[in-house]
C-alpha cells in the first residue's frame, strides 16, 4: 500500500486545475487589482433587504449606494468597478421594466438584478429579455445575495460578455442572427 500525504501531493503536482494543456500556469485567485463591486440599490435602504445589502456589502468590500431614480443609479454605476444594480419590483415609480432596460442599456452595462416577492420562470425570462441579469426572491438571503454578486462579477469580467455579446457583427444583426 502506498501512503502519501496531501502536502506531498500538492508539492509535487501543485493546485488542481492550475495549469492549462500547454503547461501555462493559471491562478484561480482574484488578483490584488480585481475591480471593486459597485452596488446601487433602487430600493428602500431602511427595510430588511436594504440592511441586508449594506451588511453583506460591508463584509464583502462592496461599495453600496442607495438612489431614488434611474438617472442617479446610472451616475453612481458609472463611477467604476463592476456595476451591479438591485431594483425592487414594488418600489420603482417608473416601473421595473423601464428601470431594467434603462440601467442595462447604459454605457456601464450593469448587471441588473430584480428583487421580487413572487419569482418564477416567466418573470426571470422577462427580466433577461429586458436586459437584466437575474431575479432574487424577497426577503434577501445573504447566501443568495453573495452568490448572485459573485456570478455577476464573473460574468462582467468574462471574455464572452466583453467580446461576443457586445461586439456583434452588424451584418449578422441586420439578418437577425446576432
Amino acid at each position: 500500500m502506498i501512503r502519501t500525504s496531501l502536502r506531498s501531493l500538492i508539492a509535487t503536482f501543485g493546485e488542481f486545475g492550475s495549469r492549462t494543456r500547454s503547461g501555462r500556469k493559471v491562478s484561480n485567485k482574484q488578483p490584488a487589482s480585481a475591480p471593486q463591486v459597485t452596488i446601487v440599490g433602487l430600493m428602500n435602504a431602511e427595510d430588511d433587504d436594504g440592511r441586508t445589502l449594506v451588511d453583506v456589502g460591508g463584509r464583502s468590500g462592496w461599495q453600496v449606494t442607495f438612489v431614488a431614480t434611474c438617472d442617479d443609479a446610472n451616475a453612481a454605476l458609472g463611477q467604476g468597478g463592476v456595476p451591479v444594480a438591485f431594483c425592487d419590483r414594488d418600489l420603482l415609480g417608473v416601473g421595473w421594466r423601464k428601470a431594467v432596460e434603462r440601467l442595462s442599456a447604459a454605457p456601464h452595462r450593469a448587471c441588473v438584478i430584480l428583487l421580487s416577492e413572487a419569482v418564477d420562470t416567466n418573470l426571470w425570462n422577462e427580466v433577461v429579455r429586458g436586459g437584466g441579469y437575474d431575479v432574487l426572491p424577497k426577503p434577501l438571503d445573504e447566501e443568495n445575495l453573495m452568490r448572485v454578486v459573485r456570478l455577476a462579477r464573473s460574468y462582467w469580467n468574462s471574455p464572452a460578455r466583453t467580446g461576443l455579446l457586445f461586439n456583434r457583427s452588424p451584418q449578422l444583426a441586420k439578418e437577425g442572427r446576432s
